[in-house]
């Protein structure tokens, strides 16, 4: 169970700060429910509410890892690619849909296989395709995000010598609000 104050992932909201633990009541016929109240950080006018009886959106709910953690999961995914799908919007979509759920696993792998297949393409004198651009920076600010909030990032661009273990980390404290 988390705490009012405390930090989370959550989805493609990225970094929230748990603002109340409440029932609720939504809709004419809405049962009342106990939620999880959730301010992201990055939009700080928008509200989350995260229904405690549903095991699935209460899964996608994370704790923030610490650098130990960071550092572990980028090892344990390093050489981890996606296989890469020829198709453009299947591919997109793919994204898209790692980008939603914001695991981030799949954000790391995802980084990780679009960097590598980018640096590929240049290196034929290719151009590397908008859509996967995109994804890739949304994939890395979303990591950035996150692992920032623990550590001594300071920089998204950071974000890839980590993932190729070209920086390491420090620890530092979450503020705490």
């Amino acid at each position: 169970m988390f705490e009012i104050g405390s930090y989370v992932s959550y989805r493609a909201e990225g970094v929230c700060v748990i603002c109340d633990i409440r029932e609720e009541r939504f809709g004419a016929l809405g049962e009342t429910a106990k939620y999880y109240i959730l301010s992201p950080l990055s939009d700080e006018k928008s509200t989350v509410f995260v229904p405690m009886n549903n095991d699935a959106l209460m899964a996608l709910m994370r704790p923030l890892l610490s650098a130990e953690e960071i550092l572990g999961l980028v090892s344990e995914l390093r050489y981890e690619r996606l296989d890469w799908i020829e198709e453009s919007r299947l591919r997109n979509l793919k994204f898209r849909e790692i980008l939603s759920l914001g695991d981030r696993k799949q954000l790391i792998v995802l980084v990780n296989t679009v960097a590598e297949h980018n640096e590929l393409l240049l290196s034929l004198g290719k151009k590397v395709g908008s859509t996967d651009e995109n994804a890739l920076y949304r994939a890395k600010t979303m990591l950035f995000e996150e692992f920032s909030m623990t550590t001594d990032l300071r920089f998204s661009d950071e974000i890839l010598p980590l993932l190729r273990g070209e920086r390491s980390l420090s620890a530092k404290e979450p503020a705490v609000i």
